[in-house]
């Protein structure tokens, strides 16, 4: 019977190891914004940095870099993007880009440029986005700003970043594209589904080991004797 109860046990073990596995897994990918481009998950930082909207659905998409934001045009033709300069953070102006039929409609201020260092070194924590040439040049020396709390990627850029208008950086962004592709949704919840019907199989054969035990212990006991010899 002991050994019986053992198996239970197991089921129900390998079921709240699925439902926890494909339930946090599904809330990593699907619960948790992540940039479209890439796939990195989206801080607070990078939720305040830059904000995209898609003009055709009213819709919000996530980035978490000056590279990925043109990258998402090739899914987004039609975007209105809101972007703090990555030296000045709120000090400066928002940077305001326009892009319709996947072209940059305009850039505001003019001035605004594009620091590419994953040109250089390939990772999203090499690009910036300046306000002008200044901001451009303290990017390019010291990589970030101390001072601005809403500074992404701490660290330097590469050697030989290149420095570009919105215009210039756009079409090799734009070929490049979304590359990130989640788990299916459809795989994750399956994984759950599995595990609660192995828990359900768990209980009902739990029941079956209680009933059983129960039987026995309410069966009558039998009260004869046994014969004494003369």
């Amino acid at each position: 019977m002991k050994g019986k109860y053992i198996i239970v046990g197991v089921f129900v073990a390998v079921a709240l190891l699925l439902i926890g596995t494909g339930g946090y897994y599904y809330y990593n990918y699907y619960g948790t914004p992540r940039c479209e481009a890439c796939g990195m998950i989206i801080t607070s930082e990078m939720d305040a940095n830059i904000k995209i909207i898609d003009l055709n659905t009213n819709q919000r998409v996530w980035t978490c870099c000056p590279g990925c934001m043109l990258r998402s045009v090739a899914a987004h033709p039609n975007i209105h993007i809101e972007a703090l300069d990555s030296w000045y953070g709120t000090s400066a102006p928002k940077i305001v880009i326009e892009i319709r039929n996947g072209e940059v409609v305009s850039a505001n201020p003019e001035t605004a440029r594009i620091l590419l260092g994953s040109k250089v070194v390939k990772s999203c924590a090499n690009n910036r986005i300046a306000i002008n040439e200044t901001s451009a040049a303290l990017l390019l020396k010291n990589g970030w700003n101390p001072n601005n709390p809403l500074a992404v990627f701490k660290n330097t850029v590469p050697e030989g970043t290149p420095v570009l208008t919105v215009a210039q950086s756009l079409p090799g962004l734009k070929q490049m594209g979304i590359q990130y592709v989640p788990p299916s949704a459809a795989f994750l919840g399956g994984i759950v589904v599995i595990g609660v019907l192995v828990l359900l199989m768990g209980i009902l054969a739990w029941k079956k080991l209680v009933v059983h035990s129960t039987k026995q212990t309410n069966a009558p006991q039998s009260t004869t004797e046994p014969i004494k010899e003369a």
